[in-house]
């Protein structure tokens, strides 16, 4: 038997319900497939916006906990869930009985009015009830697996931590991405899908690959701003339209013992959460360098410069590599963040490395390579750590460089240009002595001319501080 519903109306400007909107219905006992189809009306002429869907099931839709069990933003027309299988983007499992939600966003940022319709159809066999999983069962595969032990020496490990595949609106699978990153020398991926976890069972259920990491995570995308979440294991609410409730995300996520980074903060993806407090992450790098980079390192300088301790990271932010046709610029490893990982590669230990700050970001995948050390009073420090000694104390500081010759290195200390220099050689270390004098960081960079020299210098690479705290000061 099949059981049909149709929705009707229009987001317009002045609605209490901007950007969200439920559409409540009943799931009776015994359905075995949700399927929905929509569409929305734009105008003809001008700036238009988008309707995205999503679906809540019967546990409700309370925020930080209600029954997610898909989105799939404006990318489809339509999904299905049924308790075997279901559209990516969307969870498979029990349809139990009870009140479910659809979920329409339109925030109205462009346009005066914006029209829809929504098709929900429902398969019911009252006498099935057998074989389904149960609803507990829900979101089992996105659980943290318990960190496994890690010893034995460290080393560097090229990985990319933004990618969007067909679980959002990505137009390639999982698997090749993975097989992509294979090929490019890519140790790890991040597959941050817009505010969906359904990639995270594929992950979960995937063979252990010898070639790359694959790391669940979810980009939290609101009108207001991105954010990408790595490390949570579970799925991570979206629905913030001011700071409250984007600081409770961000202190859910690290409760989850995850990681929040604030994602391309420049035009275009305009951070506007700015009372939000806490985060420890910036994606300082975003797709190739001239897309206004220098906005988001600006961005992640200026918190370093109130004494915030922030990491920076490199995302591609990729949507489509071959075999599918590529619609964007961004491609994967492009920027690309190198991690020093103690021991095994897996997803803990390259989040314990990142949360550490030993890390920095390059163009590529080949590079160049860009590490900054520190050594005070026989101790060495790497990029992320803190040197506290008495005030005076002598710091010999290290930049070792592997790349192009005839690029520029350059050392900044608090925010102002501290030291500059002509890479000679392919493979340069430059080492600058300096008391250990006032609170503060030093960071480097490698830059340069690419393409179209009138266009001015790009950054090749540039790394996370190390921290300056001396005592007594």
């Amino acid at each position: 038997m099949r059981r049909k519903l149709s929705f009707q109306g229009a987001f317009a400007r002045g609605d209490e319900e901007i950007p969200f909107r439920y559409l409540p219905f009943d799931m009776p006992i015994g359905a075995t497939r949700l399927e929905v189809t929509y569409h929305f009306e734009r105008p003809q002429e001008g700036p238009a916006d988008v309707v995205d869907i999503g679906v809540f099931d019967g546990r409700g839709t309370e925020f930080l906990a209600g029954g997610f069990r898909g989105w799939s933003g404006s990318a489809r027309s339509g999904f299905h869930i049924t308790p075997f299988e279901a559209t990516p983007g969307y969870i498979r499992g029990p349809l139990a009985p009870g009140r479910w939600n659809l979920i329409l966003g339109c925030p109205l940022r462009q346009s005066e009015r914006c029209q829809y319709a929504v098709d929900l159809s429902l398969d019911i066999e009252p006498a099935l009830d057998e074989g389904e999983p149960r609803i507990s069962e829900l979101g089992a595969a996105t659980q943290k697996r318990p960190p496994p032990s890690r010893q034995g020496p460290g080393r560097w490990y090229r990985g990319d931590f933004h990618s969007h595949t067909v679980h959002s609106d990505g137009y390639n699978t999982i698997d090749e991405y993975a097989a992509a990153c294979g090929r490019l020398g890519l140790d790890f991926l991040a597959i941050t899908d817009h505010n969906t976890s359904s990639h995270f069972e594929e992950i979960a259920g995937q063979p252990v690959r010898s070639d790359v990491l694959l790391i669940p995570g979810e980009e939290v995308t609101t009108a207001w701003g991105h954010a990408n979440v790595w490390g949570a294991g579970c799925w991570v609410d979206f629905r913030c339209t001011e700071d409250t409730a984007m600081q409770r995300v961000l202190e859910f996520v690290h409760a989850q013992g995850g990681l929040f980074s604030v994602n391309h903060p420049k035009r275009g993806y305009p951070w506007q959460f700015a009372g939000v407090r806490g985060y420890r992450i910036v994606e300082a790098w975003q797709g190739v360098w001239r897309f206004y980079n220098a906005e988001s390192l600006a961005f992640w300088e200026e918190r370093l410069r109130q004494g915030e301790r922030v990491v920076a990271v490199g995302g591609s932010d990729c949507h489509s590599i071959p075999p599918a046709v590529q619609l964007h610029p961004w491609t994967l490893g492009n920027p690309c963040t190198w991690v020093y990982v103690q021991g095994p590669l897996d997803e803990a230990s390259v989040l314990d490395a990142v949360r550490a700050g030993h890390a920095f970001v390059s163009e590529g995948p080949e590079g160049p390579f860009l590490e900054l050390t520190a050594t005070c009073q026989d101790r060495t420090y790497l990029m992320g750590d803190v040197i506290e000694a008495p005030a005076g104390t002598s710091v010999r500081f290290s930049l070792r460089y592997r790349g192009p010759d005839g690029k520029k290195l350059r050392l900044y200390r608090d925010g102002e240009l501290w030291q500059e220099a002509v890479a000679d050689r392919e493979e340069t270390t430059l080492e600058y002595e300096a008391p250990l004098e006032a609170p503060g960081y030093v960071r480097a960079e490698a830059a340069g001319f690419r393409g179209r020299p009138e266009r001015g210098e790009v950054v090749h690479a540039l790394t996370n501080p190390i921290y300056l705290a001396p005592e007594g000061a």
